[in-house]
Formats: C-alpha cells, sequence, structure tokens
C-alpha cells in the first residue's frame, strides 16, 4: 500500500497518467460558458487530446488582448492503474480517502480499496445498488458503507468479519464513530429516504436503532468528528453533541435555494470545531464554540454555533475541502443555451461543462482557478462528482463516473516548469537559486540549464547587455561553457556587450579566447578595447602579438589617441615602459610620472625636459578651466613634472635641463624658481639667469631672491634692474655694495618714500645717512612732515628741528609736532616706570639675599678643611673655630686667617662669652680682610682651585701660605 510520498512523478513525455494543460482543444461541440475573469488552466480529456497544442505565434498575438495567465496552485494527474480498468466496466459513485488507502463504491454495489496510485488492494461486493456513502474510522480498520439497496455493510478490512443493517429504504449517508475500532458501542448513524437520523450502537443485547432526528425530508450528507455530528437534509443543516446527546445548532437553508435531492450538500470538516458547507450556490463556514460557564443551563447544550463566514457563487458546488488558510471547491457549469433552445423553452436538457476546481479566500475572493476535463463530463450531473481530500499532504481526489484525478499543491519542479512553458526564464532563475539557497533544490532542473534557457531568450530579443551580465551568475566556473557562448557572442557581433563580463580567473579562459576579443575589439570598438587593457592583467593573452596589432592599427590612423593609449599601457605590461614614456606624456597621462617613479626611468626623460614641461603647462591650463574663483591652485613650481626634475637631479642634472628649456624661457624659469626654493645652493652658477628671468616673469619674487642668493653679480644684477627700473631692487643692490647714499637718493627721488627712506636709514645705522636724508629733505616740506612724524628716536629731534629753514610752510606742522612731544613723554613714561621696577626687583633681590644668607649651611660631619686636608669638625681639637662658605667649602679659622695676632686676639674664649661678643667677633672678620671662599676665587680667576693647589703643593718652592685676591 503506497502514500501520497510514494505517488510516483509520471515520466517526461507520458501523458496517459498526467492531466495537462489545455485552453482550445476540447470538444468542438461543447464551447465554455465559463467566461467570469482569467481564463482558466484546463486539463486534457484523454490521451487523443494530448498531441493538440496551440499555436505558439496565436498566443503571442494575443498576450497584448488578454491578461497574462496566471499560476495554478495545483497539479493534477489523471489515476490510472487498476482503476482506469474497473471505471471501464462500472461507474464510480463516491470516494473516501484515509490516511492509508482510497476507499471507491461503485454504481453496481462494489467498493475497492485502492493505495494512492490506484492499484486495486482490496475489493467485495455486498450491495446490490449503488453505493451512496463510505465512512471510515480513525484507526483506519472498519469501512462502513451505505447503498439504494437500503443495507449498510461495517467491514473489517484486516478480518472477516463484516456486520450487515437493513433499513428497507435506500440509505443515502452513513457516518462511522470515529472511535469505533476502540469501544464497544461501535456507533454509527445513517439516514436516507426514510427522513430519520437513527443512531445505531451496540448493546448487551445486540445492536439496537435510536431516532435522533426525523420527518424533515430526506438526509443526503453526514459528517462525524469527534463528538459532533452534522447531517443535512431539506431544511438545512443540523449538529449533534454525542457527549450532551443533545442539538445544538440549526442552519436553515436560504430561501429559494434548488432542489436539495438535484444538488446534494457538501460538509467537510476542517478541524473540529470548523464545518465547512456547500450547498447548491451557497458557502457557509460555521464555527463550534463552548459556552462561558456562567451561560450554561442544565439540560441546554454547551456549545453554539457561530457563522463566521457565507458567500454566493455563481456556479452548483460539487465538493468543498480546506487548503491551508482557503477553501478548495469543486464546481459544476451548464452550457449556455444557444437562441434556438430559448426558443424551444427549457424542454431539453442542456450539455455539462467542465468541472472547475477554485481556491477562494473565505471572503469568496478567488485566487485561482482550473477547469478539469474528465471523461464524459457532458453527460453529468452535480451529484456525479465529489472532492475529498488529504489532509496530512493537502492532496486532493476529484471523482467523476469515469474518473479520478489527484489534485496536489505545485512543489518547486511545478514552479519551474511552469514558468518555463510560459518563457519567464527569470523568474524561474531566481527561482531556482532562491531553493538552492534554502537547501531545496529542484531535484529536476538545473539552475545552469534554466539559466541557458534565459540566456538563449535574452540573445533572441536582442537583450545582449543583460545576457552578458547575467552569464557570470549562470555559467559560474565553466570554463568549456564559458568560451562557448562568448564565440555565440562573436558570431552575433556582440563581443562588445560581453568583454566587460568575461571572467579573468575562476575560471581563467584559453588566451585564444582574450586575443580573439581584443582582436575584434580592435576592429570595431577601441575605446572598448582600452577598458579591457585596463581590466585584464597581461598574463591572459600575448602582449607582444597585441602591440604588433595595434601598431599596424596606428599606423594607419596616426591621429587616433585611443590606440596610443593603448600602445602605452601594453608597452608597459611588455616591460618596456621606456618606450612607454614618451606615449604617456604626449598623452597627457598623469600616471606618467608614477610610471617613471616606479620604474626609475629617470635617465630614460633627462633629455624630454620640454615634453615634461609642456605636460605641467598642459594641467594648468586644465586646472584653470576646472577650479572654481577663489579656490586654492597649484603654482607652475609645483605641478609634477617640475617637482620629478628637481627631486632626481643626480639622474637629471640642472645642466641638462637649462640647455633643453633655454628656448623656453618661462619654461626656464619655473624650473628653476622650483629648484632655488627647494635649496638655494643647487643651481647657483644660473643665479645670474635668474636674476634676468626673475625681472622679466616674475618681478614680485626678484628682492626676495636677491636677498637670499650670494651667487649673483651685483654689476649685472644692477643692470638688469636699471633696465627694467626696479627701484627697491636697486636700492637693495647699491646698499649691499656700500653705496648707501645713492640708494638713498633713488629712494627719495624715484620712490620719494619718506616711510622707505627713513626704514633704510635705520637699517644702516649710518649716522652720515641721517646727515644726508636730513640735508636733502629741507628744501621738501612733505619729506620734513615724514620725519617729524616717523622718525621716533633713531635721532635727536632738535635736531630735525633747528634745520627747518624759517617761513617754510610744512602741511600739519603741529600734529607732527605734538606728535613728537607725544611720543617723548611715552618715552619718560616708559624710563620711570623700568626704573621703579629695576629699583623694585633690587630690593626684592636683596631681601631674598638677606634671608637666604641668615639661613643655616647643612655640613658633613666628615668634612675636611680645604686648605690643611685635615678634619674641619674634630672634637680633640678644642678652642679651633671653622668657618663654613655658602658654597658648602670648609676652613678652619686658623688656616683661613694669616692674621695670628688677630687670631689670638680673638681665641675662642672670647667668642663663646656673649651673643654681643659673637657680633663683635664677626664684625672683627669681616673688618679685618675680604671674606670669600678662596678655591671659589681661584676657580673664577684661573681655573680649577683645586687643581691649581695640588700642582702648588707638589712644587717644593712654593709658598704654603694661600694669598687671597
Amino acid at each position: 500500500m503506497s502514500t501520497p510520498q510514494d505517488f510516483a512523478r509520471p515520466s517526461e513525455g507520458s501523458e496517459a497518467d498526467t492531466v495537462p494543460n489545455q485552453n482550445e482543444n476540447e470538444q468542438d461541440e461543447q464551447p465554455s460558458s465559463h467566461d467570469s475573469a482569467v481564463e482558466p488552466h484546463q486539463v486534457a480529456e484523454d490521451e487523443s487530446n494530448s498531441g493538440e497544442e496551440d499555436d505558439d505565434e496565436d498566443d503571442e498575438d494575443e498576450d497584448d488582448d488578454e491578461e497574462e495567465e496566471e499560476e495554478p496552485k495545483l497539479r493534477y494527474n489523471r489515476i490510472k492503474s487498476s482503476v482506469a480498468e474497473t471505471l471501464t466496466k462500472d461507474a464510480a459513485s463516491v470516494l473516501r480517502v484515509s490516511m492509508r488507502f482510497v476507499a471507491m463504491g461503485t454504481h453496481w454495489g462494489a467498493v475497492h480499496i485502492l493505495d494512492f496510485d490506484g492499484n486495486l488492494i482490496k475489493s467485495w461486493q455486498n450491495h446490490s445498488a449503488t453505493v451512496n456513502d463510505i465512512s471510515i474510522d480513525n484507526a483506519e480498520d472498519y469501512v462502513a458503507t451505505a447503498s439504494d439497496d437500503g443495507k449498510i455493510f461495517v467491514c473489517a478490512l484486516y478480518t472477516p468479519e463484516v456486520q450487515s443493517f437493513n433499513y428497507r429504504r435506500p440509505v443515502k449517508s452513513v457516518a462511522i464513530d470515529p472511535e469505533y475500532k476502540n469501544k464497544s458501542t461501535h456507533q454509527f448513524v445513517s439516514g436516507g429516504m426514510a427522513e430519520q437520523l437513527i443512531m445505531n450502537e451496540k448493546g448487551w443485547l445486540g445492536h439496537k436503532d435510536t431516532v435522533l432526528h426525523a420527518n424533515e425530508g430526506p438526509i443526503y450528507s453526514i459528517k462525524w468528528r469527534g463528538n459532533l455530528i452534522a447531517w443535512a437534509n431539506d431544511t438545512g443543516v443540523k449538529m449533534y453533541d454525542t457527549t450532551s446527546n443533545l442539538r445544538i445548532t440549526y442552519i436553515d437553508r436560504p430561501a429559494g435555494s434548488p432542489r436539495g435531492d438535484l444538488y446534494r450538500c457538501r460538509m467537510c470538516w476542517k478541524d473540529d470545531t470548523t464545518l465547512l458547507i456547500g450547498w447548491a450556490d451557497m458557502v457557509k463556514i460555521a464555527k463550534v464554540r463552548e459556552r462561558n460557564k456562567r451561560d450554561q443551563v442544565p439540560g441546554q447544550p454547551n456549545h453554539y454555533v457561530e457563522i463566521i463566514c457565507m458567500f454566493r457563487t455563481d456556479n452548483i458546488i460539487c465538493g468543498i475541502a480546506p487548503f491551508v488558510d482557503n477553501i478548495v471547491i469543486l464546481y459544476y457549469t451548464d452550457e449556455e443555451a444557444s437562441s434556438d433552445e430559448e426558443e424551444e423553452g427549457d424542454q431539453r436538457t442542456r450539455p455539462a461543462s467542465q468541472p472547475e476546481i477554485h481556491i477562494l479566500d473565505w471572503s469568496g475572493e478567488e485566487i485561482s482557478n482550473d477547469v478539469l476535463a474528465v471523461n464524459g463530463y457532458s453527460h453529468y450531473q452535480p451529484n456525479d462528482y465529489g472532492l475529498e481530500f488529504y489532509p496530512k499532504e493537502d492532496m486532493f481526489y476529484i471523482l467523476s463516473p469515469k474518473d479520478i484525478v489527484a489534485a496536489y499543491p505545485r512543489d518547486l519542479d511545478d514552479h519551474l516548469q511552469w514558468l518555463l512553458d510560459h518563457r519567464k526564464y527569470e523568474e524561474a532563475l531566481h527561482a531556482a537559486e532562491e531553493a538552492l539557497a534554502n537547501g531545496t533544490p529542484s531535484e529536476i532542473f538545473l539552475i545552469k540549464d534554466i539559466g541557458q534557457q534565459y540566456l538563449l531568450w535574452l540573445m533572441e530579443y536582442e537583450r545582449y547587455e543583460e545576457a552578458a551580465a547575467a552569464c557570470e551568475k549562470i555559467l559560474e566556473k565553466d570554463q568549456n561553457t564559458w568560451e562557448q557562448w562568448i564565440f555565440k557572442f562573436a558570431e552575433m557581433g556582440q563581443l562588445k556587450a560581453m568583454a566587460s563580463h568575461i571572467p579573468i580567473q575562476a575560471p581563467q579562459l584559453s588566451s585564444t579566447v582574450y586575443e580573439m576579443v581584443l582582436a575584434w575589439l580592435l576592429q570595431h570598438d577601441h575605446k572598448s578595447l582600452l577598458d579591457t587593457l585596463h581590466e585584464w592583467p597581461p598574463i591572459l593573452y600575448n602582449v607582444s602579438s597585441v602591440i604588433m596589432a595595434v601598431e599596424d592599427s596606428a599606423e594607419k590612423d596616426k591621429d587616433n589617441v585611443i590606440l596610443l593609449e593603448c600602445l602605452a599601457d601594453l608597452y608597459t605590461y611588455n616591460g618596456k615602459p621606456d618606450k612607454a614614456i614618451e606615449y604617456n606624456l604626449r598623452l597627457r597621462r598623469p600616471n606618467a610620472f608614477d610610471l617613471i617613479r616606479e620604474y626609475n626611468m629617470y635617465e630614460a626623460v633627462r633629455n624630454k625636459a620640454v615634453l615634461l614641461m609642456e605636460f605641467d603647462q598642459y594641467l594648468l591650463d586644465e586646472q584653470a578651466k576646472t577650479v572654481q574663483e577663489g579656490s586654492p591652485r597649484k603654482q607652475a613650481n609645483d605641478m609634477p613634472a617640475v617637482q620629478l626634475l628637481i627631486e632626481n637631479t643626480q639622474a637629471i642634472p640642472p645642466k641638462r635641463v637649462v640647455q633643453q628649456l633655454k628656448p623656453r624661457p618661462k619654461f626656464l624659469h619655473t624650473y628653476l624658481d622650483a629648484l632655488f626654493r627647494r635649496d638655494p645652493h643647487l643651481g647657483y652658477e644660473f643665479h645670474d639667469l635668474q636674476v634676468e628671468l626673475y625681472a622679466e616673469f616674475d618681478p614680485a619674487k626678484l628682492l626676495d631672491f636677491l636677498r637670499a642668493s650670494n651667487y649673483y653679480s651685483l654689476e649685472k644684477a644692477y643692470k638688469i634692474c636699471e633696465k627694467r627700473q626696479l627701484i627697491p631692487e636697486m636700492v637693495f643692490i647699491l646698499s649691499r655694495m656700500g653705496n648707501n647714499k645713492k640708494a638713498l637718493m633713488l629712494i627719495i627721488e624715484k620712490l620719494r618714500d619718506v616711510q622707505r627712506a627713513i626704514d633704510f636709514a635705520k637699517e644702516q645705522n649710518d649716522d652720515d645717512l641721517w646727515e644726508d636724508l636730513l640735508k636733502y629733505s629741507m628744501d621738501k616740506p612733505l619729506f620734513i612732515k615724514g620725519l617729524l612724524e616717523n622718525v621716533g628716536t633713531d635721532i635727536e629731534p632738535l635736531r630735525l628741528i633747528k634745520r627747518i629753514p624759517n617761513k617754510m610752510e610744512i602741511p600739519d606742522l603741529k600734529q607732527a609736532l605734538l606728535k613728537i612731544l607725544q611720543d617723548y613723554h611715552l618715552q619718560m613714561s616708559l624710563r620711570q616706570g623700568c626704573e621703579k621696577i629695576l629699583v623694585s626687583d633690587s630690593v626684592q633681590l636683596a631681601d631674598r639675599m638677606h634671608k637666604t644668607q641668615k639661613r643655616g649651611v647643612q655640613c658633613q660631619v666628615d668634612a675636611i678643611c680645604n686648605i690643611c686636608d685635615e678634619p674641619a669638625f674634630d672634637e680633640d681639637l678644642t678652642g679651633v673655630a671653622t668657618i663654613v662658605f655658602f658654597c658648602k667649602h670648609a676652613y678652619h679659622q686658623r688656616c683661613l686667617m694669616d692674621d695670628t695676632a688677630d687670631e689670638a686676639s680673638l681665641g675662642p674664649d672670647h667668642v663663646a662669652s656673649s651673643l654681643a661678643s659673637k657680633v663683635n667677633y664677626a664684625t672683627l672678620l669681616m673688618s679685618s680682610r675680604t671674606m670669600a671662599c678662596p678655591i671659589c676665587q681661584e676657580q673664577m680667576a684661573k681655573g680649577n682651585g683645586v687643581v691649581h693647589r695640588i700642582a702648588e703643593r707638589l712644587e717644593p718652592t712654593a709658598s704654603s701660605t694661600i694669598t687671597l685676591a
């Protein structure tokens, strides 16, 4: 016995077991009446129709007029195997699906137990008329069947046990207790044309019947779930609770509903509390709820039913089942009557259309629909169809008298197949990639195969750029496939689109492919050739061969800048940067300088100074075009070519550069100026030339150059400045030549700048120059005014005022004199302030010295006398005084004092007698001689005193008496 998991997918190309899609190749005499919305999917009626297909060109023409076809939610298989053979002789009347098998009843009264593939497992024929209903318990051990012969059989599947019950009236429905196997009561309920709902159960004395409901018309459908039994009769649907033995609800049929016997009620439990009801053209969803404990009344049901959803349909419902959070409905539709038939009235029976499977949400909105072409559908009525579902797999079975069709939720492979069939290759590729990322790849379709179909489709519609971009993701690391597709692009003349997407590693293709692409680009697209050369590493192709090809093309088109750029790059890649440098410089490529530095090619450009400077001029011109006004700009001597020349003077000597640039003075000036800024001594032999270049191209910098350099000829420089009347520069040169008087005269006569003349006189600090300035200014009132205002303290104001001729009118003389007086008062105030500060600082320093001299001096116990080298502090030497200076040098008083009489008169007893005696003693010492440390005095006078003293001791004739200065 197989399960849905074991249901074999039909082999490719087989249509016997598959219900394929179909639209227009159905029976010609049965046109579809379904014209409501989107054209539905249909399934083929039989193998004879499988070979007919729609014309692709017609479909493409109709795409503009019709809405895009939606993908179905289900896929369909016609159940063949044993059931097909059975239905050729008999007709199916009822079908029930359990977790392990399928039970089918026929019009001849037979019951067949099938596996999910339609293979026959077991059969029996207890009934002599149509089997109307089948019910299976939860354990799937017992099957109850009801028939028009008035009998009910309960058969055990795995034992010979068979129970028969005869009600003598046609039984239309039966429902076995879900726990039939586990309960001893062995209950089941049935109903039919007797208009009674009968509960049959086993008691002590055998089986007994209990009528639960009666006299409201035939009962056509019963469904038992848990402790709830739902049944339908002519008045509506009722529900019974087997726990409380009470009826808990009544759901009436709307007024004007079609006849119940012609349009049987279809019911299905979604779960233990949700009942789906489809009756004729009405759908209701009932929810069983438990009452609050405070609302419960003894003897009344503890549950109530709420209709949570209700809507009407356009067709007759032949089956209803849950599908995830939606509803699956099997519809029966009639063909529309022709005008002739309308004239004849409704006497003729109109042929039926194909049944349809619709998926709706709970509000009645349609999600998808499919049309099923089953055998003989035009002769069937609504009660001939049935819909059962297998909840574990969301699998559905559609029953017709001659067919059983299984419907499955579409899996990834179905989805991909539908997308490919509808030429939605990009969506199929994305779906396959997403499934692979989620760890559930397709078992049939490879991403690579889907991707190549997508590429072919893009190429077909000339979307070459998209196809080339998609190759990276689709072809991955398959070298052979990559090369095949590159040749396809070449055949179609679209290598330009492919060039930027060709892999250069993982995988790396053969060099022939890369060279072919470059050759094609050389013939058709030079810009793409250059871009490709930039992107591809030269190891991929033979650089020398490509150089030869490009040179041939460049010979024919010498003004082609792009080909020159290609050659520059190719020579670089080929390890010949010396050949590439000139191309780079002529092409004004900024990387030319990096190339020179990277390959240390300074020797190659030592004779290309003019070309380098022209490159700088080009960059300056471009900067002038792009840089906004007010933004910082690079100067000529900061440009890369100049910097390259001045940074590598060893490889590119300045003499060689100057020789090349002499015909281009502007470039020469820029170079020498940058060289001087880098090191004023590098181009010293060209400083005379620089004076002339500065005077011509940049006079503002000439004076700074004259001040900084000592290598130019003053006479030549003066002549150059005199020729161009550069007065400040002439003044500076004259001052360096020592001709201050002439320089001053230039300032006075040419510049007429009093302040400059005064500043010049201040700089020279020459009294004769001041005298000349005063002399030449006496007949010039403006100069006198300027001197009065600006002379300051450099000369005595009276010296100037006394020289002023009488009766000379000097403008603003009063203000000038007032300024002199104010300056004088200011100077006096400054002097007084400085004097006060000096006196204050002197007092503070004197106080600090006094405090310092009053402090005690820390002495070492083991200190020695620096004259006699004996301990300075010795307890055995009583009556010997010790003198310690602030420099920490210690002396015995007797060694320091050479006046023995004074020393004798100043004995220790006298010193220690009283404080007054000590003061007098100290005063006497200070008055008797100048007290100072002999060693420190010697250090100040003639070097290290200790060394000098030791040297004196070593001389036998030296006096042992130290005479202090």
